[in-house]
């Protein structure tokens, strides 16, 4: 996955990128021993300007000593303009300190009442035999309702050591209903047998499944968990609002989308853009490298870069409870959609991946079964919210 501070420097990114015509726009750079989480450069006539984007995603509103300390940041690069953008607003202190320095002040938010579907990816769908009605294919979300959701799972063997299961949706869903129990259930059983109980939303809580004195559990791959036995389950509830898909076909929930809300705050211009408009990668493709997609969480290897056409390899995409992998072409242009993936232990697991996949394909040798990932380990704290 990608982490929640980079994404979110990435979509302001995304927005310079498309809101600044023809300058160029750049993530995460560094700028005489300084790093600046947005560049953005362009010329206009014979000047050359430079704009600083400072991106932060606290809890806390941003005070008058934070922007203070980022004009003289951006001030020590002779920068021509400074912008301030943060998740949780400004204290007003702040906003008389950027008045007073012409630094422009943003908020960045999610509008999670408006869910949509990219109108640029082309999504899988599978039909429900069970629908009756008519047969014209429909897709529909219902209201949000509060739902006791299941946010981390972390298995103990009879040995004692501990594994995380994957948190994100899709990858949770597809290792609970693809590992497998000696007694003939699945992880996914286990896992929803825990009791559930009324929370308020965003309140969390922990639940312990006990299978003592073990069974024998086989998941599908051993990237994240190996076979072995199985004797406890530890859950972090979280109660989160969700909306319920109906209709004749369905589709991977982790497709949808919240449209993204960038507000200038002492205008109180709102913008709001869709996803899928936003170019999140600011770097040129390069030949074997890794990258990543969301809403479906998606995993690539660039296979060739050549003639503006690049060659994707689709290693990683769990849909529908189904591993999705795959081939295809597309023109260079819309690598900027496509997102760098830096996290050491994600790309060996995707190293593992692409050698299945070679494999499969008959483009490379048998693989032999891989341990999981970082190996054994010991208990860590579980997230919650």
């Amino acid at each position: 996955m990608i982490k929640d501070d980079e994404y979110l420097e990435r979509i302001v990114a995304g927005i310079h990128a498309v809101s600044s015509g023809d300058a160029e726009v750049r993530w995460n750079e560094r700028i005489n021993g300084r790093q600046f989480d947005v560049v953005v450069r362009f010329r206009l006539g014979s000047l050359d300007y430079l704009v600083l984007v400072e991106v932060k995603n606290r809890t806390r509103r941003a005070s008058a000593q934070d922007v203070e300390a980022f004009v003289t940041k951006a001030r020590d690069q002779q920068a021509s303009k400074a912008v301030f953008v943060t998740v949780a607003g400004f204290q007003e202190g702040a906003v008389a300190v950027a008045r007073r320095h012409g630094v422009d002040l943003f908020t960045v938010a999610f509008d999670e009442d408006t869910p949509t579907l990219s109108a640029a990816t082309t999504f899988i769908t599978h039909v429900n035999p069970d629908y009756e009605g008519d047969a014209t294919p429909s897709l529909s979300l219902g209201e949000p309702v509060l739902v006791d959701a299941i946010e981390d799972a972390e298995l103990e063997y009879a040995d004692g050591a501990r594994f995380t299961v994957p948190s994100e949706a899709s990858q949770m869903n597809y290792y609970a209903a693809k590992t497998r129990l000696a007694d003939g259930r699945s992880l996914g059983d286990i896992m929803q047998s825990a009791p559930r109980r009324a929370m308020a939303e965003g309140r969390s809580r922990q639940e312990i499944v006990d299978l003592s004195p073990g069974v024998a559990v086989e998941p599908p791959d051993e990237y994240h968990f190996p076979a072995g036995t199985l004797t406890r389950v530890r859950l972090t509830f979280v109660a989160r609002m969700s909306r319920q898909l109906s209709g004749n076909i369905g589709i991977e929930p982790t497709s949808f989308t919240s449209p993204v809300v960038y507000t200038n705050v002492l205008s109180g211009e709102e913008t709001t853009y869709t996803l899928d408009q936003l170019p999140l990668n600011t770097e040129p493709l390069v030949q074997g490298g890794f990258y990543l997609q969301l809403h479906p969480l998606r995993y690539y290897h660039c296979a060739k870069v050549e003639g503006g056409s690049v060659t994707w390899r689709l290693i990683e995409s769990f849909q529908n409870l189904q591993l999705i992998r795959g081939t295809y072409t597309q023109q260079e242009k819309y690598g900027t959609f496509y997102v760098p993936v830096g996290d050491t232990t994600t790309v060996r697991r995707l190293e593992g991946r692409l050698a299945d996949y070679l494999s499969l394909s008959g483009r490379g040798p048998p693989v032999a079964p891989k341990p999981p990932a970082g190996g054994r380990k010991r208990p860590k704290a579980l997230r919650g919210k």
